[in-house]
């Protein structure tokens, strides 16, 4: 072996043992959480006082991030299943917890409250479709939780596929012999899309991660 060849091997050697700390730098803050949380106490508890000594060395962290966009796809009316295939009616459902609801609401609590990231850091939507149109209908036993959720900046917008589902099982008003536009069924806020699959497609390749909880 020449000289030549041995100086390059010692130099070689050294790059990588002062690539070694940073390596392990990033291998312990990918595993441990790259930002130091929570910003605030969503129980007014820190999180060593809500789970335990040690709780906040081991909780990954999500990093505040700006033009975050979200999109729920929403295709059930009840969390529980067997709830859900009872009835085709959300005003005779004995449903007790909707379906997404409370995960998006806790997705916004999570960016505002933990992450510190402010409304206009992030945007949500929710495309609705199949049973899952029976939450923008008015009158649904889970009307105040959708409009809290609009009221935190989500907008919800209704499959027009199952709109003609719904104004055919009298869900929705027939502009045919009512006059009334289908859309006086729906929730204030509620806007339309042509079919909920493409529109969900259509979201993601504007950049939205869709999300089926």
């Amino acid at each position: 072996m020449n000289r030549k060849t041995v100086m390059n091997l010692l130099v070689l050697g050294a790059m990588v043992v002062l690539a070694l700390p940073t390596l392990a730098r990033a291998d312990s803050s990918d595993s441990q959480g790259a930002e130091q949380c929570p910003v605030g106490l969503v129980n007014g508890l820190t999180l060593d006082q809500e789970f335990g000594p040690g709780a906040s060395m081991i909780t990954r962290c999500i990093k505040k991030r700006r033009h975050v966009r979200v999109l729920f796809q929403i295709n059930r009316f009840c969390a529980n299943s067997t709830v859900d295939n009872e009835t085709m009616s959300p005003f005779k459902s004995t449903c007790t917890s909707p379906y997404a609801l409370g995960e998006m609401m806790n997705v916004i609590h999570d960016y505002e409250i933990t992450e510190g990231m402010k409304p206009s850091d992030f945007k949500m939507i929710a495309v609705a479709y199949g049973k899952g149109g029976f939450l923008l209908l008015k009158g649904n036993p889970f009307q105040a939780q959708v409009e809290a959720l609009m009221k935190d900046g989500v907008h919800f917008y209704f499959c027009q596929n199952t709109a003609r589902g719904f104004i055919k099982a009298g869900f929705l008003p027939n502009p045919q012999t009512t006059g009334m536009p289908a859309a006086d069924g729906l929730l204030d806020g509620v806007t339309y899309v042509t079919a909920g699959v493409s529109a969900i497609l259509d979201f993601q390749a504007l950049g939205y991660s869709s999300i089926a909880p």
